[in-house]
């Protein structure tokens, strides 16, 4: 018979979000599914983040303040404090519909061979403004495949079995980008997949971690593993699509230089197109990567009415 999901551990992880945490947990507490506790770990904050965080009476919340050694490291103890057999993450800035841990118990039920789940995603910047939609791929393999280069696994819509961190953990050397790191290492012994409805609103901010911490490191294992599978192809296909990643590698996360030699033996017009933007000065050309406009581009002519509201919601 099917898994039935009967209780959740709920992990968000936490640094200096004062200013937004208050809704990231309302948004929690706020789930049609109610039976999870709520592990908040707070990562050595400096700011009103633990005021708010007690200023809720719910007794769902377990909160666990410690000293400040990143999210990775947060993310590892509020693990161990997890007492459910499956674990779901949100951000401390970013927002859960009501719906999200329901609807997620009713599709792994019916899917039970699936390890790690997400889905599709809203962007939104303060005060309430909906950038794009950001609809990932669904299936194992091409989220699989997706992994060469970008993470299409949301964080703040994940469910995971908690069995899998008896074999896994995040990297600790990493200030960003764990989760990715941490998909691309287990992609193998996994099953991974994507809902497809929009359960998450992330919140696009200029300091935070994603676009502001180092990469090296997850850029280092990605070029290699690109760059290895490159020189081994047997096919000019297969050399064609691992010189386009590791152009894309360099392009986002390495040397813009790099890149350009990459892009020469893999053309295609996106690639062309591409290769012209790295010779934009620095200030503009990281001004338009972080733009995200190809998702903004796609989604011009989504009707984002819907998502308007519930974000305001959300936000009350």
């Amino acid at each position: 018979m099917p898994e039935v999901i009967k209780k959740i551990s709920v992990l968000m992880p936490a640094y200096n979000c004062g200013k937004y945490i208050r809704e990231a947990v309302k948004s929690v507490l706020n789930q049609t599914f109610t039976d999870f506790e709520f592990i908040i770990i707070d990562d050595g904050s400096t700011d009103n983040t633990e005021t708010i965080i007690r200023g809720f009476s719910d007794k769902r919340i377990i909160y666990h303040k410690t000293g400040h050694r990143g999210t990775a490291s947060a993310l590892n103890h509020g693990i161990t404090l997890c007492s459910n057999e499956w674990i779901a993450r949100i951000d401390a800035d970013d927002l859960n519909i009501p719906s999200r841990l329901e609807k997620q118990v009713q599709y792994l039920a019916k899917n039970p061979d699936i390890d790690i789940l997400s889905s599709w995603s809203v962007y939104f910047r303060d005060p309430a403004k909906i950038l794009f939609l950001l609809a990932e791929p669904l299936e194992h393999e091409e989220i699989y495949k997706y992994l060469d280069l970008h993470n299409p696994l949301n964080q703040s819509a994940l469910m995971c079995r908690k069995k899998i961190f008896s074999r896994y953990q995040f990297s600790e050397e990493l200030n960003s980008n764990e989760d990715f790191e941490l998909f691309y290492r287990l992609r193998d012994d996994f099953k991974l997949a994507n809902m497809p409805e929009y359960l998450v609103y992330t919140r696009l901010r200029a300091n935070s971690r994603t676009l502001s911490g180092s990469r090296d490191n997850l850029y280092d294992m990605l070029n290699t593993n690109a760059f290895r599978k490159m020189v081994d192809s047997k096919s000019k296909g297969d050399h064609f699509y691992w010189a386009s990643v590791a152009a894309w590698l360099n392009y986002f996360y390495g040397s813009r230089k790099s890149s350009r030699g990459y892009f020469k033996n893999s053309f295609s017009l996106k690639n062309l197109t591409a290769y012209f933007t790295t010779f934009l000065p620095d200030k503009y050309f990281f001004k338009f990567i972080n733009s995200h406009f190809r998702y903004r581009l796609g989604s011009c002519f989504k009707n984002k009415s819907f998502f308007k509201k519930e974000l305001a919601s959300l936000l009350d």
